[in-house]
């Protein structure tokens, strides 16, 4: 008996147990961005170290040695002594942010993102030591040490998990904004080989960093609200109007973004430069 064919479950016939989702879950990689720390993290040669036997050398390695320190622990300068060392002027915190696919429909037919945040936050002790210790005026707990801490919180925090088993499904989402790109705000390898977003040409930039929007959980519906709502956009999270023939399966046109308002501010900005090439040509 061919193997892929549909087995009988109940009064059903179907290959899987378990409900398939129409979306499948996916991102920049099957275990997520292809971020490299060892990339990112400064060689000792771009932090000052090199060999000599005078006394500068000697003070430039104690600087880096500071510096990496830094790295590991704050992810910023503690101290004169790391500060301004290396590329980009001192330590950092190192990671990225990126949204990936739930798997899951929201109630307007846009796929549902979920946000991963990478980047250390500084809250991997708590809330409450984070701020003793902005009081006693040390920066945040970033760098590498606490932010393999934050990681671990995250992945072993049950709520999501919770969430996912005892939800409803059937989901209201929110379109919402979020910081994505590594700790520079790139949103590609050093190399540039690969990216650490879906759908790159949806990334803004703003005060050097950069921003993507995606439909995000908001609320659970039940089965018949999440079915009464108006399927208005497609999974890639455009307005149905904005795709040919008004058909999902067929390429974007018109306007990227997805309300009115903007579609009417590009409108008046194409005629207001058509009544200026025409005073123009008056004169």
């Amino acid at each position: 008996m061919d193997s892929s064919s549909p087995q009988k479950v109940g009064l059903e016939n179907r290959i899987s147990i378990l409900p398939t989702p129409t979306a499948q879950p996916m991102g920049p990689g099957l275990l997520g961005p292809n971020y490299s720390f060892a990339d990112n993290l400064p060689l000792p040669v771009q932090v000052g170290v090199r060999n000599g036997d005078d006394l500068q050398s000697v003070t430039d390695s104690v600087k880096a040695v500071a510096y990496y320190v830094d790295m590991i622990g704050f992810g910023e300068a503690s101290s004169g002594m790391s500060r301004g060392v290396g590329p980009g002027g001192g330590p950092k915190p190192l990671g990225v942010n990126t949204w990936m696919k739930t798997g899951l429909k929201c109630s307007n037919g846009a796929d549902m993102w979920t946000y991963n945040q990478g980047v250390p936050t500084g809250e991997a002790l708590g809330k409450t030591f984070k701020k003793a210790l902005e009081g006693a005026g040390f920066p945040g707990i970033r760098g590498l040490a606490p932010g393999i801490i934050e990681d671990a919180e995250s992945a072993l925090n049950p709520v999501p998990i919770m969430n996912t088993i005892f939800g409803s499904g059937f989901p209201r989402c929110s379109y919402v904004e979020q910081e994505v790109g590594d700790q520079d705000g790139r949103i590609t390898t050093p190399d540039g080989k690969s990216s650490y977003v879906d759908n790159p040409e949806t990334v803004y930039k703003r005060g050097g960093k950069s921003y993507q929007k995606r439909w995000a959980y908001d609320s659970d519906l039940t089965q018949a609200q999440w079915n009464s709502q108006k399927k208005d956009y497609c999974a890639d999270g455009y307005l149905v109007v904005n795709h040919r023939d008004a058909n999902c399966a067929l390429a974007k046109e018109g306007f990227r973004n997805e309300s009115w308002s903007s579609a009417l501010i590009l409108t008046a900005a194409v005629l207001g430069g058509l009544v200026l090439i025409t005073r123009m040509n008056r004169r």
